[in-house]
Formats: structure tokens, sequence, C-alpha cells
């Protein structure tokens, strides 16, 4: 759903629980044709993307590292900004599912509800 509003495709993809912490996306919209880039403006030092394949594996690679790989969840965001010629200028975020049960082996907290 956020992806078709976008018009991009970067969004981690898995089975079960996958947003693992909030995601602000502000999205800039260019009146220009150029090619859509994307930073985050505060983890990566200003490191500019092109390659949305890329951005998919840096949200991956940021919410493993804030949030563990045994499915903890964080509700410290990660901002991406985007820039694109095919989005509106507009904020989203992109939160965690509603979970009551804490995933076996996780590491969720028993009071995760």
């Amino acid at each position: 759903m956020l992806e078709s509003i976008v018009g991009l495709d970067f969004l981690p993809r898995a089975a079960g629980l996958c947003t693992r912490r909030p995601l602000e996306l502000r999205l800039t919209h260019l009146h220009d044709v150029s090619t859509p880039w994307a930073v985050f403006p505060e983890e990566a030092q200003g490191e500019k993307f092109t390659d949305f394949n890329e951005v998919r594996k840096k949200i991956e690679f940021l919410t493993d590292k804030a949030c563990g790989t045994k499915q903890g969840i964080l509700d410290k965001p990660l901002v991406l900004q985007v820039f694109s010629h095919t989005c509106p200028d507009l904020t989203l975020i992109d939160l965690p599912g509603i979970t009551r049960i804490p995933l076996r082996g996780s590491d969720q907290p028993e009071n995760i509800e």
C-alpha cells in the first residue's frame, strides 16, 4: 500500500512480523523527471541511495542493528526521506503491527501488549 503511494518498490517483505520499528517516510515530490533517490538523514551520514534494492537492505540492516535479529520490536522510528517525481509531498509512518503474545524464541518481552 505505501509503495503504491510512493511509486517505488523498496519496503522489506517477510512472512510474519516484518515492521519491527516505526518507519517515518518523508516524501518529497520532484517536479523534474530525474532519477529518484533516498537518504536516511539520521543514520547514514548523508549517504544517497539511487538503487531502491539497497534502500530495502539498509532498512533491514538498521532495523536488525536497533532491534536485534530475534524479532525484537522498538518504538524509536527509522527516518527515510525519498525524493521522486512519482510521489506527493507527504509524511507517512509505517507502524509495527499490534500483537499480544510474544513470539517464542524472540527478544520480545512478555508484556509486549
